[in-house]
């Protein structure tokens, strides 16, 4: 069990994750934070590059509580996004969608790293199965695929540690395949308890 996480993790660490969908072009670039009154606003996606840009930000901005996600398309190495997504949590931050908001992929876990997470009608969040490019191969786990998925309980132990049914990991590989995107119904995302409270659109 050991081997196999330590496994998971040099994968996760030396791969590029695929999270950009049809609707996200074009890309933003790598993600970016502007803050205005106590929020601070994100854009692009993630990658190694990215590390340690939450606690820089609470560093330079003391005053912010919540992070507002607009346009995300995922991020590109797993592993460190998570980090990300970790220290979200560690700084108590809220997270919230906009109404024109689009996230998808791995941004999705940023969104649910919030402590409290809200998020207005209108808002799209996108998911996906995934693959990962590394050094040494490539992986690609498909909704068709009902092998081994080494990655499974790594993603579950954070859904858990985030308060979030850890079965929405199941729900995301089988929504969708790699390469392609599907936007959550507010159903699901009740379902899910993606938000703190339950969404109700009209």
């Amino acid at each position: 069990m050991k081997t196999q996480q330590i496994i998971t993790a040099v994968l996760l660490a030396f791969g590029a994750a695929v999270a950009i969908g049809r609707a996200m072009q074009p890309d933003l670039g790598l993600l970016e934070f502007t803050v205005k009154d106590g929020r601070a606003y994100g854009n692009g996606y993630t990658d190694d590059r990215s590390v340690g840009i939450v606690k820089e930000l609470v560093k330079e901005h003391p005053e912010v509580d919540t992070i507002v996600l607009k346009r995300m398309s995922g991020t590109r190495d797993s592993a460190r996004n998570i980090l990300i997504a970790r220290d979200i949590r560690k700084n108590r931050l809220d997270t919230h969608l906009e109404k024109n908001s689009i996230i998808a992929s791995g941004a999705v876990d940023l969104f649910l790293a919030g402590e409290t997470r809200t998020m207005e009608c209108g808002a799209l969040i996108g998911v996906h199965s995934w693959s990962i490019t590394g050094r040494m191969d490539h992986i690609r786990i498909s909704p068709k695929d009902m092998g081994y998925d080494r990655s499974q309980k790594y993603h579950e132990k954070f859904l858990t540690d985030m308060g979030i049914d850890p079965a929405f990991y199941a729900y995301t590989r089988a929504a969708a395949e790699p390469e392609d995107i599907h936007y959550m119904s507010v159903e699901d995302i009740n379902r899910f308890g993606l938000t703190t409270e339950p969404l109700e659109c009209g």
